[in-house]
């Protein structure tokens, strides 16, 4: 009787999602198939999903759907169905305009001894232009502060919510130092390095960003603090995970928000962009993420400076 039940049940839904597609015109079921297409091949969930639900769940929910516009709200919830707390949809007609955003946070210096380095790295979005000047005033931060006798560094990375994490890597060079930081790996198990290298960054071969004023420390490998938080996702993550492995280095706060995967932005058939997730973060040891990375020293967001200070004056 319970088998029974069961196979009525399939019976059922089956016809709910033959008649949803019913509904759909053809225009917008094309479209719909060009996301599914897309998530199937390209997600870092690809593997942990059952493509056949998804795409009867994607249907059901795009029913009655005539324009291409009418299957937004069904793409959305696409996106979300991935649960990858980190691709996003963006429809092609979006009525948000930038001047309506809320503004961006200002992160502020912290004052530290004049015995210890310290440089933020914030979060950074913006075009060429901005990437030099942002590269830059990380540059000469270091600078002014590089001298041989300073007992360590504090890489203060709280609340940097990503964006491009190139001129991150670049900037922090002279204190992280040069060689394989990092990878990419995607859902089919290849491996994209991380290499900074005399001032430019390699994607595997490809150099990404540069430096043009690179610097080197009088403290060649310097003790290092890495102060992380909740608010630590994407890319800031990814500047975590380059530290990770790093001699003479530890995390002090709280885990950071989750989101270390990897994202590309793919155009669609009427212009609108999905931002898919499609690669974990590895550190140079081969450790794999994808979720929050832990302090070695877990604190509170206004403990974690101290702590950091601490812990560099004790070293010998």
């Amino acid at each position: 009787m319970k088998h029974f039940i069961l196979y009525t049940f399939s019976i059922v839904l089956l016809g709910c999602n033959n008649n949803a597609r019913n509904q759909i015109s053809p225009i917008a079921k094309e479209y719909i198939d060009e996301v599914i297409s897309l998530l199937e091949q390209k997600s870092i969930k690809k593997n942990q999903i059952d493509w056949t639900v998804f795409t009867n769940k994607i249907y059901l929910h795009a029913k009655n759907s005539k324009k291409i516009e009418d299957t937004y709200p069904c793409i959305s919830f696409a996106i979300s169905e991935l649960k990858d707390n980190h691709s996003y949809f963006e429809p092609a007609k979006n009525s948000t305009k930038i001047e309506n955003l809320n503004p961006l946070p200002i992160l502020v210096d912290e004052n530290v001894p004049r015995d210890i380095g310290y440089i933020r790295i914030p979060f950074f979005i913006g075009n060429n232009e901005a990437v030099k000047d942002y590269i830059d005033t990380i540059t000469e931060k270091i600078s002014q502060q590089n001298k041989a006798e300073l007992k360590g560094w504090i890489v203060d990375l709280r609340d940097n919510f990503g964006g491009n994490m190139w001129p991150m890597l670049v900037g922090i060079e002279p204190i992280l130092g040069d060689g394989i930081v990092g990878y990419f790996l995607d859902n089919n198990n290849n491996y994209e390095v991380w290499k900074v290298l005399e001032g430019k960054v390699f994607l595997n071969s490809e150099v990404v960003e540069q430096n043009t004023n690179l610097i080197h420390l009088k403290n060649e490998k310097p003790n290092v603090a890495v102060l992380i938080n909740a608010k630590t996702a994407s890319s800031g993550e990814a500047i975590s995970i380059a530290f990770k492995g790093r001699n003479k280095t530890k995390f002090f706060g709280t885990k950071t928000f989750g989101v270390s995967t990897g994202c590309k932005s793919y155009t669609l058939s009427d212009s609108s962009r999905i931002n898919l997730a499609e690669s974990i973060f590895v550190d140079r040891n081969k450790t794999k993420y994808g979720s929050s990375i832990q302090p070695d020293v877990k604190c509170n967001d206004n403990e974690s400076l101290q702590v950091a200070i601490d812990w560099l004056n004790k070293i010998d």
